[in-house]
């Protein structure tokens, strides 16, 4: 999709600089991925580089270049989820040109384009210790929504595996629309590394994807879901969010406490079915399901700080 430029004059100190926007282009790519190379750090590598002609080819979003002077000095991707949700990712400054409120016009610039676009919310993903992409997202009018840290059990065979969930469970799954954690989080569901709004049609793809596994009780003569699971799809096996491939990802867990103790129980038994060694659980701080897979056998992950979603009503 073809978009009009826009232009933001951006004033630092007594120098006034125009910033422009225009989409990514293919001739583009190898100076965005000289100075994303190393954002981690020398020894860690950008998903850029794996996602860029991904993003190139979308349609319905807009991976967006940044330019002064006609040089690219950053970048973003603004992602369509659907029914006016809106996923702002990859925000990226060549060092250069970091302090200079690229990254912050950046930021305005993709919220005033979902909003051109029939955008209703529009959020991102940052580290809990990233105090500068806090900051200007909270400049934006974001706010904090809540909080993700991954938990890790060992892979057992000591448990049963979970039941797989299918089209035929969609039904009783929807009682867990609005249940405690899901208030809790603001309404959002996590896949992998985006979150969107918990809604019939995302439970009912997880389930069609093969992805979510529950715990099943009597309920007369039929059966409800006491506890649910949803695992991250096998094409981020190889994420480098722990640098190793054998860890089970659970995106989301909820239920009933006690019917959630012995469903993450069970995943450390299908983990072990699945020869993984571990599961890693990246769930919210909701408090009773930390106290629930604590007593499951997992702990904190030390590795890893927590996730904050930052979302903003548009």
């Amino acid at each position: 999709m073809t978009r009009p430029y826009f232009l933001l004059w951006y004033t630092f100190n007594i120098m006034t600089e125009i910033v422009t926007f225009r989409p990514v282009v293919s001739a583009d790519k190898d100076r965005i991925l000289a100075f994303t190379a190393h954002t981690w750090g020398p020894a860690e590598d950008d998903y850029i580089r794996d996602v860029f002609d991904d993003w190139l080819a979308d349609q319905s979003g807009e991976f967006t270049a940044a330019l002064l002077d006609d040089q690219v000095v950053a970048i973003a991707k603004l992602t369509d989820l659907g029914d006016g949700e809106w996923w702002f990712e990859g925000l990226r400054v060549d060092p250069d040109f970091r302090r200079r409120g690229i990254a912050s016009a950046l930021n305005r610039y993709h919220v005033e384009l979902a909003r051109r676009l029939g955008g209703k919310v529009v959020r991102y993903m940052t580290g809990g210790e990233n105090v500068g992409s806090q900051t200007i997202g909270v400049q934006t009018g974001f706010q904090h929504t809540v909080t993700f840290a991954a938990r890790l059990a060992a892979a057992s065979d000591e448990f049963d595996a979970p039941s797989q969930l299918t089209a035929a469970d969609v039904p009783a799954m929807f009682a867990w629309l609005d249940s405690p954690l899901v208030c809790y989080q603001h309404n959002a569901f996590r896949d992998a590394w985006s979150v969107q709004t918990m809604t019939e049609s995302a439970i009912a793809r997880a389930m069609s994807e093969g992805r979510a596994f529950g715990l099943k009780t009597p309920d007369g003569r039929a059966e409800r879901v006491a506890a649910w699971a949803v695992v991250r799809s096998a094409e981020y096996d190889d994420d480098s969010e722990d640098n190793r491939s054998h860890r089970l990802r659970i995106d989301h867990l909820d239920g009933e406490p006690d019917a959630v103790i012995e469903l993450a129980r069970q995943m450390r038994g299908l983990a072990a079915r699945l020869h993984r060694s571990e599961v890693s659980a990246g769930v919210s701080d909701y408090v009773p399901l930390i106290e629930a897979l604590t007593q499951a056998g997992y702990q904190i992950n030390p590795e890893h700080f927590g996730l904050w979603i930052m979302e903003l009503a548009l």
